[in-house]
């Protein structure tokens, strides 16, 4: 879908409470008044009309998990993604599987008991109360609790980024923009009677 962005922040990443990456705009005006050539002046300068991928891969930072896009429920009940984010009780379930196969049909079982794991790892993520405390709940995996790193595992399984709100309206945080941003167009402008904004 299109987008815009001011030059200045095109491929800048910013932290944000959410996530790690390039934030963007659907409002050519904000992406103007962002491009502006000087602090508090209002001249416009050089903005981009941009290419990037669809609301349905964003994660809605204000949104229950249970009522996110189809296309994010599908990637958080993937079985790589919930044992790559539970790695470590993933690890704890293959050894008790080790310890207690005997007599039993090895891969069967195995099956069965990491099917149980995935669908109660994924229950527990739909009790999540938005988009924003599930970000939260992936930095407290993370080692370190690394935003940029919890960024990049959700961009491994197919979330682009982050649907947010600010003062200027409705915004996409891209965690990989080098590869999710594609220029359209580049934008000029600049107006005759420059304003002092006070």
């Amino acid at each position: 879908m299109n987008a815009f962005i001011s030059l200045q922040n095109y491929i800048v990443k910013q932290e944000k409470d959410f996530g790690v990456g390039v934030p963007v705009t659907l409002d050519e005006e904000i992406a103007m008044y962002e491009s502006t050539r000087k602090k508090n002046v209002v001249s416009f300068n050089n903005w981009m009309l941009i290419n990037i991928p669809g609301k349905s891969f964003f994660l809605d930072v204000n949104k229950p998990v249970s009522e996110q896009s189809d296309d994010i429920l599908n990637i958080l009940m993937n079985k790589e993604f919930l044992m790559s984010l539970f790695i470590h009780e993933a690890r704890k379930t293959l050894n008790e599987i080790g310890n207690n196969l005997e007599g039993k049909n090895v891969r069967e079982e195995t099956n069965r008991i990491y099917d149980e794991f995935v669908k109660e790892k994924y229950q527990l993520l739909l009790k999540i109360p938005s988009g924003q405390e599930f970000f939260n709940f992936v930095v407290s995996k993370c080692f370190g609790h690394d935003k940029a790193k919890s960024s990049a595992l959700l961009y491994s399984h197919g979330i682009k980024g982050s649907l947010f709100n600010d003062n200027t309206g409705e915004r996409y945080l891209l965690f990989n923009a080098k590869k999710d941003i594609v220029p359209v167009e580049l934008r000029k402008a600049s107006l005759s009677d420059s304003k002092l904004v006070m």
